[in-house]
């Protein structure tokens, strides 16, 4: 992976900078370390961030043959979950590049497919990548690079497509067609599409669902407009639902999000021309909604605004855009803290060429094989 350079000011450069002397001038005694065992050394680099042990990779042929090596994959890194997502995100020019919010970074991740491509979902640790020229799906793990071409279905049409756990290992990949209601299902264990199916006629206007579902389990959950609502289905079973939802007054922009297992509404709210990113959680039984938190953007008062989220495991990152204005912050559900977020340098969006944005949070793990 190829780290990008952000723009920051000359405050937090220079306190990251006081930091990296502090660190380097510690001294590790070769006396205690040459001794320390290889078992433990595999216990404390899993526990590192991602970025980090991909970088430990470069230190020595040793640290590069013990993080590669199959008992580091499957036993050590496998225990230990990385506990917050990364996003993959794609701009409106095919340029593709992911951010760690540990270390605040960006990455540049390379076309290593060959044809421009959008990442749709996520799930275990894999990328679902839907290529808009042939109507081809892959399942990639972004940090290894390694990836499969899903076989061809009888679905061909962009329609929506979902992506669930599957077991321990496995994965499967919806992919509905809300034209003629039909949908059909890929399980990675048989390595086959499921026969096609009609989606029940209890489903009202399968056409406004939105095209970025999100994941719990074996469960797909799709926002709905017209009616306002959340349509599920669960891959496993083949049962779809659909819940209505009173939508908040002068809310617009709604996505869904997923938290510990727990939906996560995330929209607009605007009143007397100011606008808030608001956040509710979506009651289990009943779907009501319960804010969460909020925030005002005092930026875009007056101004027509525009967001896009992506949402997994507690982490969400919130893009606002507004004519040549932008803004991206991310949320951590847990401590309810926002922080901006520095676009990659040159990505800043102009009046003449609004940037859009296509992603999807991800769990970054070593170990996903596609």
């Amino acid at each position: 992976m190829e780290p990008l350079s952000t723009k920051k000011s000359r405050r937090d450069r220079n306190m990251k900078e006081s930091s990296r002397v502090s660190y380097m001038t510690e001294v590790m005694e070769p006396q205690i370390w040459k001794s320390f065992p290889e078992d433990l050394f595999e216990h404390v680099l899993a526990r590192l961030p991602i970025a980090t042990i991909i970088r430990f990779r470069v230190v020595c042929q040793q640290w590069n043959n013990l993080i590669t090596s199959q008992g580091f994959s499957q036993h050590s890194c496998v225990q230990v979950s990385q506990a917050i997502p990364w996003f993959y995100i794609t701009f409106e020019d095919n340029y593709r590049v992911m951010y760690d919010p540990f270390e605040e970074r960006w990455y540049y991740d390379p076309n290593i497919f060959g044809i421009p491509i959008l990442p749709v979902s996520s799930a275990g640790g894999l990328v679902c990548f839907f290529d808009f020229y042939y109507r081809d799906l892959y399942v990639c793990n972004s940090l290894t690079q390694c990836f499969k071409k899903l076989p061809a279905g009888s679905i061909k049409r962009w329609g929506r497509l979902g992506m669930t756990v599957n077991g321990i290992e496995g994965f499967k990949v919806l992919r509905l067609d809300d034209y003629v209601r039909e949908y059909e299902i890929y399980d990675s264990v048989t390595k086959n599409w499921g026969h096609l199916a009609k989606v029940p006629e209890c489903i009202k206007r399968p056409g406004y669902i939105s095209f970025n579902p999100v994941s719990i389990d074996d469960t797909l959950y799709f926002m709905q407009t017209r009616p306002t609502g959340i349509v599920s289905c669960n891959t496993s079973t083949g049962v779809w639902t659909q819940h209505l939802i009173q939508a908040p007054l002068y809310s617009s922009n709604l996505e869904l999000a997923e938290s510990g297992g727990q939906i996560m509404l995330v929209g607009l709210l605007t009143e007397n021309n100011v606008t808030c990113v608001c956040i509710w959680k979506v009651q289990k039984v009943t779907f009501l909604l319960k804010e969460v938190d909020r925030r005002q953007f005092s930026e875009f008062r007056g101004k027509s605004v525009s967001l896009a989220c992506l949402g997994n495991k507690g982490l969400l990152l919130c893009y606002l855009t507004s004519n040549n204005m932008y803004y991206m912050v991310t949320y951590n559900v847990a401590t309810r803290k926002w922080v901006k977020v520095c676009l990659p340098h040159g990505r800043e969006p102009h009046a003449e060429n609004r940037v859009l944005m296509h992603g999807t949070a991800f769990q970054p793990c070593l170990t996903a094989m596609p």
